[in-house]
């Protein structure tokens, strides 16, 4: 009865922090709502068609890329899925995301490795490192936009929050092989020959991948916002707020998606003076064709019926 009393006031405690964070939305909007539907009229709007195409094009690439990472690991874990098969729960499971908190998007992949035989620290291990590589490979791929962009800026609080969390997120990785190490000689009195963690070489490709998705979302976003009209948008500015701005919206994990939280981080690194509005706009259009693509792929994963089927590794 305590347990079930504890579990309903952690319920209450975010529909609270929700309820309250909606209000602080809808207070900003209220706010800044007839500026900014101003500004949006009297832009200067003027659409670059190739660039949108070419701009939607890698971003749905860079999703279909992203499950790479996920499968390296679950392989490294000792999973003999079918790449097919995880790159489908990968689809599928992302879309719980959208649930307060993600929860679902780690529990989703975490039962799919368990169901297919993987013990229960393995499986939960690999979503775990998988979110460790994507925030360092964010953190190595905004820190040269940062470095030598003039125009940087890092006012906003959970910007701030993410640059930190990406630097200690790079600084781990090279400590996961030497503690896991030291828990197996405390446990076990010896390590065994194969670890369930990427060696040296196996980190680096992992950095390189997610490194480079980002930029490629950082140069989709360029090309988005210069395709609208935006021409002031920076180019390095664009490769930052691309993974800083991802960054942010799971650190304010109770926000669905971040929806919103990487919006106003984008628009926080990019905007110039009376661009906020049209900014707004367009990032949210962005924001509209990724979803599209998730939803696309999640759909068309479920149709493998993979979830959850009990299989034996022998």
């Amino acid at each position: 009865m305590i347990h079930l009393n504890h579990r309903k006031w952690i319920r209450q405690i975010i529909r609270i922090v929700l309820l309250l964070l909606v209000c602080l939305a809808a207070w900003i909007i209220m706010e800044n709502g007839g500026r900014w539907l101003d500004q949006v009229e009297t832009f200067n709007w003027r659409l670059e068609w190739h660039m949108l195409v070419i701009s939607a094009a890698l971003l749905v690439f860079t999703y279909y890329i992203s499950p790479q990472g996920w499968i390296w690991l679950a392989r490294t874990a000792g999973s003999e899925v079918g790449s097919g098969e995880l790159r489908s729960a990968w689809f599928l499971s992302q879309l719980g995301r959208y649930v307060p908190g993600k929860v679902w998007l780690f529990a989703g992949r975490a039962g799919f490795l368990k169901s297919r035989g993987l013990s229960s620290l393995r499986s939960t291990s690999v979503p775990f490192l998988e979110l460790l590589y994507t925030a360092a490979g964010a953190g190595l791929a905004a820190a040269l936009p940062a470095l030598i962009s003039a125009d940087f800026s890092i006012e906003y609080s959970s910007l701030r929050t993410a640059i930190i969390a990406a630097g200690v997120c790079v600084l781990t990785i090279p400590l996961l092989r030497p503690i896991q190490r030291w828990l197996y000689r405390i446990k076990h009195g010896s390590v065994p020959d194969a670890l369930p963690l990427p060696g040296t070489g196996g980190s680096i490709k992992l950095l390189l991948l997610y490194s480079g998705l980002w930029w490629l979302r950082g140069f989709a976003l360029y090309l988005w916002l210069s395709g609208f009209g935006l021409s002031n948008a920076s180019f390095w500015i664009c490769c930052a707020a691309a993974p800083l701005s991802w960054l942010a919206g799971y650190i304010v994990f109770l926000v669905p998606g971040g929806v919103g939280v990487r919006e106003a981080a984008t628009v926080a690194l990019v905007a110039g003076s009376g661009d906020t509005g049209p900014l707004l706009a367009v990032v949210a259009g962005q924001r509209i064709v990724l979803s599209l693509a998730e939803v696309l792929f999640a759909t068309a994963s479920a149709g493998r019926k993979i979830l959850f089927r009990k299989e034996r590794i022998n």
